[in-house]
């Protein structure tokens, strides 16, 4: 799958844009603040429904505009084009696909796979588990398709489960709910040990090869693995009082980075940092193109921050292995000409405005 075209209107600088891509890589270049990463935005949003910048959609709109609309065309493995439109007003956001109102903006996701890494990718490293445990999830979501069902289902019981603890339930009462999530929790966490048993290891290697030195990331599923979750939610119940939420399950899962046994945190230079984010994005890729068959759309903003032309050059030879379609963001002078990318597309934005290069 890939973007073969686009038209953006209002999105943050950019109020009037029509693009053609290549199949391949995709370079914009352009001075801080001119509407590179807004592109970049376009593009996730017309494969998601959501912004990688904001958690709303009405903070890209273009101050003074109500309505923000993106149409891009996508080209499928079997050559066949089809035509997706989202807009987004004070009424919400509406998705369409071949003339068809789409519901959920899960459904678009599923029809066009993205992989992103943006300045913001280092905080995979820095910060809590989340982020960790969206990966694993997004991954998920591609690769099993009841894994959706199950993620739904557990997160309702977790919340039911809180909600009882709040509210002083007696133990008794509890029963009920620790069974639900146990079961949905259990079901989740096989399914996430299960894909991570094959992924980790080619996510191990890539990272190895990238940075330079083994890496190592180990799943911790969200509890003691001698335990049921079932016991584990029994043990844990009286501190779960004290808190007021569960402390136990698949949401207290995590992705734990070391090298030489020490936290990559405490290991890594910004560089190093950022070649790892992109390896573990290559690795995505990799398993993502194995399992649907073709692979995802791959988008880098400033892909040449906190890296010397060295470590640039290794990131850009992997990600063009991947085979995948490319957008790669840059600000002009940094080594980044279409000799290096084999860029079939270079566009140049100043203050809103794009225009193609070559």
């Amino acid at each position: 799958m890939r973007v073969a075209s686009i038209e953006i209107r209002h999105l943050r600088i950019l109020d009037h844009v029509s693009l053609e891509f290549s199949p391949r890589a995709n370079l914009v270049t352009g001075p801080n603040g001119s509407g590179k990463s807004s592109l970049l935005e376009a593009v996730h949003i017309l494969g998601s429904g959501r912004s990688f910048r904001s958690h709303r959609l009405r903070d890209v709109v273009t101050h003074g505009e109500s309505t923000l609309r993106i149409v891009g065309r996508t080209i499928g493995p079997d050559g066949l084009s089809e035509t997706t439109g989202i807009e987004h007003s004070s009424e919400g956001l509406r998705i369409r696909r071949g003339g068809a109102d789409i519901r959920a903006a899960s459904e678009l996701a599923a029809l066009l796979p993205m992989v992103t890494v943006t300045p913001d990718s280092h905080r995979l490293i820095t910060d809590g588990a989340d982020l960790r445990r969206r990966i694993v999830d997004r991954l998920l979501f591609h690769v099993e398709p009841t894994y959706l069902k199950h993620h739904r289902r557990y997160r309702r019981a977790l919340r039911q489960r809180n909600a009882a603890i709040r509210g002083g339930a007696e133990v008794s009462d509890l029963g009920a709910w620790d069974v639900e999530l146990a079961e949905a929790g259990e079901l989740l966490s096989e399914q996430r040990e299960r894909y991570l048993g094959r992924a980790l290891r080619a996510m191990n290697d890539v990272v190895g090869a990238l940075l330079g030195r083994p890496a190592d990331i180990q799943f911790y599923r969200g509890w003691a693995p001698n335990l049921s979750l079932v016991q584990a939610c029994e043990r844990s119940l009286t501190d779960d009082r004290l808190r007021g939420h569960t402390q136990v399950g698949p949401h207290r899962a995590d992705l734990r980075f070391t090298i030489c046994g020490r936290p990559l945190r405490h290991s890594l230079s910004r560089g190093e940092a950022k070649l790892f984010v992109t390896a573990v994005a290559v690795a995505q890729v990799l398993d993502l193109a194995a399992v649907l068959g073709y692979p995802p759309v791959v988008l880098v903003d400033d892909i040449a921050s906190e890296l010397d032309s060295d470590s640039r050059g290794r990131c850009l030879a992997e990600l063009k292995a991947t085979g995948a379609q490319l957008f790669l963001t840059a600000v002009p002078d940094v080594g980044m000409g279409t000799s290096g990318v084999e860029a079939e597309r270079l566009f140049h934005v100043e203050r809103g405005h794009i225009r193609q290069v070559v």
